[in-house]
């Protein structure tokens, strides 16, 4: 089986654990997860599923998953971790296709102002930082789970991740090179048209689609703001000052349906 159709089939298996079980299990899970991003994800979804299927066989003769695994699941885990297979050809991949969605959702916002243009420089910078940050906090995440459980500790994290997060932010905002693009007239009009294809070829291929669903809203009133602002100014229509204020309704409005499907669709999770 493939890895997420492994993911799939443990996702199923764990209704069936007992809450002290589920939990025991579910620290687990995090932990290998985060603790081997390089290695092969086949082979760890794999060792996983068949660690759930023994707790759910111990559990079937009244044996919980701490008696069967023991009080320190993470010395069996490191053990685990250790022997699967270095796989760093699919954690490029991994990283690469991030680049690209993430480059995809830079472009749309950027897109809405054709007089700035778009930095290649800047979005190299902002991304390599980004998947560096993401590589961090899934770390901190799994180191987490059996570390880190004072609250000094769960202090200085959160400090870190959101001084990481302001830090990513303030590079968009503060960090320019000469490696700029115009994006003005009717190239960010093509521009934004396959930027949107591209898109919804991700979502319609993304099995979880009410994930990706949330951003449609935001998408779709950024792409249709950055064409009528190019329309205008080739063929004048509206004055700036409307036109301004109607795409700023605009891009609240998406953001605002955004964070709303997203909080409806955590909520069913």
């Amino acid at each position: 089986m493939k890895a997420n159709e492994i993911i799939r089939e443990n996702t199923t298996l764990q209704q069936f654990l007992t809450k002290d079980n589920a939990y025991y299990y579910g620290h687990l899970v995090i932990y290998i997860r985060s603790m081997s991003l390089f290695r092969d994800e086949q082979k760890s979804e794999q060792l996983l599923l068949e660690i759930l299927q023994d707790i759910l066989e111990a559990q079937k003769h009244g044996i919980s998953a701490e008696a069967y695994f023991g009080k320190n699941p993470k010395q069996i885990a490191d053990e685990m971790i250790r022997h699967l297979p270095m796989n760093l050809r699919d954690t490029l991949a991994f990283n690469f296709h991030g680049l690209g969605v993430l480059l995809l959702f830079t472009l749309l916002p950027e897109l809405t102002l054709p007089n700035n243009g778009f930095d290649i420089g800047t979005f190299l910078i902002f991304s390599i930082y980004t998947i560096s940050l993401v590589l961090f906090i899934v770390y901190l995440l799994g180191m987490s789970i059996y570390h880190y459980h004072s609250m000094r500790t769960k202090i200085i994290s959160g400090i870190l991740i959101a001084l990481g997060i302001a830090i990513g932010i303030s590079l968009q905002f503060f960090v320019t090179t000469p490696w700029t693009i115009a994006l003005d007239g009717r190239l960010g009009i093509l521009v934004i048209g396959l930027t949107v294809i591209a898109l919804a070829y991700l979502f319609f291929k993304s099995e979880d689609k009410k994930l990706w669903g949330a951003f449609i809203p935001f998408v779709l009133l950024s792409a249709i703001s950055g064409i009528l602002i190019r329309i205008n100014n080739l063929y004048p229509f509206l004055n700036t000052e409307t036109l301004q204020v109607g795409i700023a309704v605009f891009l609240v409005l998406g953001l605002l349906i955004h964070f709303t499907l997203s909080i409806r669709n955590a909520r069913k999770r």
